[in-house]
C-alpha cells in the first residue's frame, strides 16, 4: 500500500536489476492468502511472512538466506574459475564419461568448433563426432585407462557434415570421485591436406620428369650426376645406372665446358644458357640437341639442372620447309597464273610475278596498291561482295571481272578466292587468270552459234516449202495412177497396168519421205506440242502390234508381248507414243529375217515405265550405236538396196521420247540382234512446248 507502487512492484523492479537481483527479498504482508503468495513468488521473492510477525522467526529465516546466499557466491566463485580456465583455453576440450562416452562438458571453442550450442554438445556422445567404430572406442578407453593417457589421429564430423582431420590428446581426471576423459582436439587437416598435396605434387613431378620428352640431368655443384629421366637414357641410349656413374661435362663435352663451368661456378651472372650443338650416344653416332642449364637448390648445396632436346625431326623438317619453300616459290614466282594476298580493305599485301606482267607494272610495284582501282566500274561491287563474303568465313568464291591494265589494255580475269591467316591476320589469297582469249573465243563460238541457228531455220524452212510443193504434184501423180489400175479411165493390159501400180508404189513411197522430213522439221524449227491424257500403255502397244501385223505374219515372225504391270498407265501424248512404238516395231520387223523372234516387255518402277522391244534381226555393229538415231542414215549403202526406209523413223522416235522426258537407249551385236530401251516418266503434269535444237551437237562434233 505504498503511494506509488506496492512491494511486488518493488521486488520486481530490484530481481530484474544485474546488480540487485542476488539480494534476498522476504515479502511480509498481512493479508497472505493464496494469490498474494504466488504474485510474490511470480515477483522472485525468496521468502514470505504473514503478519504479526514472529521476530525469532524472521531473524530466522534472515540467517538461513544470508547462509545460503553465501555458499552460492563461494560455488559460483569456483565454478567460475573453472569455467574461466576451460574457457579460455584455446584448444578445442572435452569431458568425457569413459563409460558411456557422454559428452561432458565443452568449452566454448569446442562448441565453435564443432557447430553445436553448448547444450547440443553435452547430449552427444563422442562416438557421434568421431569415426571409429565401436571396437575401436573400446580399445582407445583401454589404453587411456592403463596409461592415465593416449595420443593418437582420427576424423571428426562437424555439425555441416564436414570431415576434418584431428590429432587427439586423452588425460584422465577424477571430478566429484569420478574419473573422466580430459581431452583435447586440434585441428590438422590444413596440415593433412598440406602433406596430401605435398606428395601429390612430388608425385606429378616425378610423372612430368618422367614422361617429358626432354632428357633431363640434375648434378652437383661438383659436376656428378645424381639423377636423370628416361628420356635422358634413351637420348644418350645409357641405362639409369650408367649415367650415375657420369660427370655432366662426359656428356656434354667440348663447347659445353665453358657453360657449365659458368653455372657450376659461382658467377651468378651466368644465368640461364640455351645452345644447339652436336652430342654423341653411347654407340658413338652424332645427333642435333638443344641444351638449356640453370642452377638449383639441392638441399644445403648448389646444383645444376641441364634439358637436353633431340632436335634430329626438328632439323629435318626445317630442312624440309626450307626445300619446300623454295619449291613453292619458284612455282608461285612462274606461275601463269596471278596470285595476290588482299587485306580487308583491297590492298595488296604480297604478289607474284604473273600479277605485274597481267597489270603492265613492276611486281615491287604491286603491293601496296588497291586492286579495285584496276576493276572496271561494272566488277567492283562484285568483288566487293566477294571480298566481305570470303573474309567473314562464307566460304570462298570464284567471280569472272573486267579489269585494265596500266596501259590501258582492257582484260578479263577469273578470280578464285579463299580466306587464310596472313602474318596473324585474315588476308584473302586470289588466284587470278587471264581469260581475255578465251572470252573473245565464245563472243566467237556465239557469234557462230547465232549463224548456224539461221543457218538451220533458213534450211528447216527451205525444207518445209519444198516439202509443200513437192507434195502438191506428187498426190496428184498418185491418184491418177491409183484411177489407172482401177480402170476409170479404161481398161488396161497386164503390162500398163503394172507399170501404174509401180508409179503408185513408188509415189506413195516418196508421200512418207516427204513426210517425215515435213514431221523433223516440225520437231526442229517450230517445235511440237504434246497433247496430255491419260491412256494404257498395254493397249496402246497392242494397237501399234496390230498396225505392223500384216508384215509380221507375210515374215512368219513370232512376237511375244509381255507386261509386268496390268493395268499399267501413262500421262502423255498418245499419238506421239504410238509413232514411237511403230518406228521400233517397224524397225525391229524390217531387220528381222523369216521365221525371226521379236520380244516386247513393259513394266512400271516408281515413276518410270520402261518398254523394251528386242529383235533377233542383223544387228548393228558397236562402233555404229551412236550414228542409228541421226536422220538421213543407214548404216551401210547395201542396206538401202535390201531394206526399204527413209531413215527418219529412229530419230523422230528419239526426239518425241525426249519430248515426254524420257530417255532412248540401244544394246546390239553384229548377227544376235537388237535391244532398244525406252523410259518414260509416268506423270507428265503440264503440256510442254518442246523446241528439239540441233546446233549445240552440232557445234560441239564440229
Amino acid at each position: 500500500m505504498l503511494p506509488e507502487c506496492d512491494g511486488y512492484e518493488i521486488c520486481r523492479i530490484l530481481k530484474n536489476d544485474p546488480d540487485y537481483k542476488f539480494i534476498p527479498i522476504i515479502v511480509i504482508s498481512g493479508f497472505f492468502e493464496k494469490p498474494n503468495k504466488l504474485k510474490a513468488t511470480r515477483c522472485g521473492a525468496d521468502d514470505f511472512i504473514q503478519k504479526p510477525i514472529d521476530r525469532f522467526e524472521l531473524k530466522t529465516r534472515i540467517k538461513s538466506l544470508i547462509r545460503i546466499k553465501k555458499n552460492y557466491e563461494a560455488l559460483q566463485e569456483s565454478e567460475s574459475r573453472y569455467r574461466q580456465f576451460f574457457n579460455n583455453s584455446p584448444a578445442v576440450t572435452l569431458l568425457v564419461d569413459p563409460e558411456s562416452y557422454r559428452i561432458v562438458d565443452a568449452n566454448d571453442p569446442a562448441c565453435a568448433y564443432y557447430g553445436y550450442t553448448y547444450e547440443e554438445m553435452t547430449a552427444k556422445k563422442i562416438s557421434d563426432i568421431n569415426v571409429f567404430s565401436e571396437e575401436k572406442n573400446k580399445e582407445i578407453t583401454r589404453q587411456v585407462f592403463l596409461e592415465k593417457r593416449g595420443h593418437f589421429y582420427s576424423c571428426h564430423k562437424l555439425a555441416s557434415g564436414e570431415i576434418r582431420h584431428v590429432e587427439v590428446y586423452i588425460n584422465t581426471v577424477n571430478i566429484r570421485d569420478k574419473e573422466l576423459f580430459f581431452i583435447n582436439v586440434y585441428d590438422i587437416t590444413a596440415s593433412k591436406k598440406a602433406e596430401r598435396e605435398l606428395i601429390e605434387s612430388e608425385e606429378k613431378f616425378k610423372q612430368v620428369v618422367e614422361l617429358s620428352v626432354d632428357g633431363i640431368i640434375i648434378g652437383t655443384d661438383s659436376g656428378k650426376i645424381v639423377d636423370c629421366n628416361g628420356a635422358a637414357c634413351r637420348i644418350f641410349g645409357y641405362d639409369k645406372e650408367e649415367i650415375l656413374k657420369l660427370q655432366v661435362i662426359d656428356l656434354f663435352p667440348g663447347d659445353l665446358n665453358i657453360i657449365a663451368h659458368d653455372i657450376t661456378s659461382c658467377n651468378k651472372a651466368a644465368g640461364e644458357k640455351t645452345v644447339e650443338r652436336i652430342n654423341q650416344k653411347k654407340d658413338g653416332t652424332s645427333f642435333p640437341a638443344e641444351v638449356a642449364a640453370r642452377r638449383v637448390k639441392l638441399g644445403n648445396e648448389e646444383g645444376l639442372i641441364v634439358y637436353v632436346r633431340d632436335i634430329t625431326e626438328r632439323k629435318k623438317a626445317e630442312k624440309a620447309l626450307k626445300e619446300s619453300e623454295e619449291n613453292f616459290r619458284t612455282l608461285v614466282n612462274n606461275t601463269l597464273d596471278g596470285i595476290l594476298i588482299l587485306d580487308f580493305e583491297g590492298r595488296v599485301l604480297a604478289a607474284n610475278a604473273a600479277i605485274g606482267k597481267m597489270l603492265g607494272m613492276e611486281l615491287e610495284k604491286v603491293a601496296g596498291i588497291d586492286i579495285m582501282k584496276y576493276l572496271a566500274p561494272e566488277s567492283v561491287p562484285v568483288a566487293v561482295e566477294d571480298q566481305i563474303n570470303v573474309l567473314n568465313g562464307r566460304g570462298g568464291y570464284l567471280s569472272v571481272y573486267k579489269s585494265t591494265s596500266c596501259n590501258g589494255e582492257p582484260l578479263w580475269i577469273e578470280g578464285l578466292g579463299t580466306k587464310i591467316i596472313y602474318r596473324g591476320q585474315p588476308a584473302n589469297i586470289v588466284v587470278i587468270r587471264d581469260i581475255t582469249a578465251r572470252k573473245k573465243a565464245e563472243e566467237a563460238l556465239i557469234n557462230a552459234k547465232t549463224a548456224a541457228e539461221a543457218a538451220n531455220r533458213t534450211k528447216s524452212e527451205f525444207l518445209t516449202n519444198m516439202s509443200h510443193e513437192l507434195k502438191t504434184p506428187l498426190n496428184s501423180i498418185i491418184g491418177f495412177s491409183d484411177l489407172l489400175i482401177e480402170g476409170i479411165a479404161g481398161p488396161l493390159n497386164e503390162k500398163q497396168s503394172r507399170y501404174a501400180g509401180f508409179i503408185s508404189s513408188n509415189g506413195k513411197n516418196l508421200l512418207n519421205i516427204i513426210n517425215g522430213i515435213l514431221e523433223l522439221s516440225k520437231v526442229e524449227s517450230e517445235g511440237d506440242e504434246l497433247t496430255l491424257q491419260e491412256f494404257s500403255v498395254n493397249e496402246s502397244i497392242n494397237k501399234s502390234i496390230s498396225t505392223a501385223l500384216p508384215q509380221i505374219l507375210k515374215k512368219n515372225i513370232k512376237l511375244n508381248y509381255n507386261s509386268d504391270s496390268d493395268p499399267l498407265c501413262i500421262f502423255a501424248d498418245e499419238n506421239k507414243f504410238r509413232q514411237i512404238m511403230e518406228s521400233l516395231l517397224n524397225n525391229a520387223v524390217k531387220f528381222t529375217p523369216e521365221d525371226g523372234l521379236i520380244d516386247i516387255s513393259s513394266k512400271q518402277e516408281g515413276g518410270i515405265v520402261t518398254i523394251k522391244v528386242k529383235d533377233t534381226g542383223i544387228g548393228i555393229p558397236e562402233d555404229s550405236l551412236d550414228k542409228i538415231f541421226k536422220p538421213f542414215i543407214q548404216l551401210e549403202s547395201s542396206l538401202s538396196r535390201t531394206f526399204e526406209g527413209t531413215g527418219l523413223g529412229l530419230t523422230l522416235a528419239k526426239k518425241y521420247v525426249e519430248m515426254h522426258g524420257g530417255n532412248i537407249s540401244v544394246e546390239s551385236k553384229t548377227g544376235k540382234g537388237s535391244s532398244f530401251k525406252v523410259e518414260l516418266p509416268v506423270n507428265r503434269q503440264k503440256t510442254v512446248r518442246t523446241t528439239i535444237q540441233k546446233l549445240d551437237q552440232q557445234i560441239v562434233e564440229s
